[in-house]
């Protein structure tokens, strides 16, 4: 692994996986690059408790399948405190209560992965991956990537990120 800047980038025997923490700022322009899509965390009520986003991208560059499993992905802090990525059940139901939430639930179906991944050699899939916000007192969280498959291999990756907190 190797850090970028706030990228991490592990390189795999068949597969680069790239993570990076998002901040407010950093969603804004994620959305920004999709213009037919709205920000849904931007549609939330002041107040509300936002996600914590990791923007992943997987590059298939072996011969097999890659596999990913984003509802085995965990954050962990120090504390040993575990918190499962956010299902696409648990978006829909924080998104539907918001006015008008068809097409926040719209953006999130296209850019957060919730659902199992098979990609192919030679391809790209890139998403975020939402969590809830670590509890006040982490000061580092790793992301647990478990169920990640290059062909029939089980991979290790763990991202460990430092939390600063911005008043």
């Amino acid at each position: 692994m190797r850090a970028q800047g706030d990228l991490v980038i592990a390189t795999l025997q068949g597969a680069a996986v790239t993570v990076q923490p998002l901040t407010r700022e950093g969603l804004d322009t994620y959305y920004s690059r999709r213009p037919s899509l709205v920000n849904p965390f931007k549609t939330l009520p002041k107040g509300a408790n936002r996600p914590l986003a990791f923007i992943v991208r997987i590059q298939n560059i072996g011969r097999d399948r890659v596999n990913f499993d984003p509802s085995q992905a965990l954050l962990v802090d120090q504390q040993n405190r575990r918190a499962a990525a956010f299902s696409y059940d648990e978006l829909y139901s924080l998104f539907s209560e918001i006015d008008q939430p068809d097409r926040a639930l719209q953006a999130l179906q296209e850019t957060v992965l919730t659902n199992f991944l098979v990609i192919p050699p030679k391809i790209d899939r890139a998403g975020l991956l939402l969590f809830p916000r670590p509890e006040p007192e982490a000061k580092v969280v790793i992301l647990d990537m478990g169920s990640f498959y290059v062909g029939s291999v089980e991979q290790l990756l763990l991202f460990e990120f430092e939390i600063t907190r911005v008043p």
